[in-house]
């Protein structure tokens, strides 16, 4: 179906624009509903299928990004440097990836659980793929550790790892307090 929208524009000298858009319906078996699609893709290129496939694809990618935001701190780098925001975005990818496999592998134990225990838990939802990544960020610090130990490194000894984290690294720095009560400060 092509449809004509007419909406202001904020921007730009012209106040009003009209634009020509097509409206794909693609039945939902599962929810028994239409899913509707507005797009300025040709039917001669697109198939209804294939916008349903595009959007979901898209779809995936802005949840992708947001928990690369939300998670995996991309909305704060406080740097304008190129090379430490490519830095940056490749290891909040490689820390997205690493998460969406452990995540994975938990539905998987998940599912395998549920298929032995009985009825009540069998019949439980599937675990939410948003809840298992936020576990997976809270814990990273025990998966880290465990994984070291399986590719053989010791734990560091825990009192020197705390006295190291403890001390401080400037000791010869002036504290505020004293540059405030000798006047340094001002």
């Amino acid at each position: 179906v092509r449809i004509t929208l007419s909406f202001e524009r904020k921007r730009g000298s012209c106040t009003s624009t009209t634009r020509t858009f097509r409206l794909v319906g693609v039945w939902n078996e599962d929810t028994e509903e239409y899913h509707l699609y507005l797009t300025n893709l040709s039917k001669d290129d697109y198939s209804a299928p294939d916008i349903a496939q595009l959007y979901r694809a898209r779809w995936e990618i802005e949840l992708l990004f947001k928990e690369l935001k939300s998670r995996f701190g991309l909305d704060e780098i406080n740097t304008t440097d190129p090379y430490i925001i490519e830095a940056l975005v490749i290891m909040a990818a490689i820390s997205l990836l690493m998460s969406r496999v452990i995540v994975d592998e938990l539905r998987k134990l998940d599912v395998k659980q549920r298929e032995s225990a009985d009825d009540a838990t069998a019949s439980s939802p599937q675990l939410p793929r948003r809840r298992c990544s936020h576990a997976v960020e809270r814990h990273s610090h025990l998966i880290q550790l465990y994984v070291m130990l399986d590719l053989g490194y010791e734990l560091p000894d825990l009192d020197e790892l705390l006295l190291w984290a403890s001390r401080d690294p400037n000791p010869h720095r002036p504290r505020l307090r004293e540059q405030v009560e000798s006047g340094e400060f001002w």
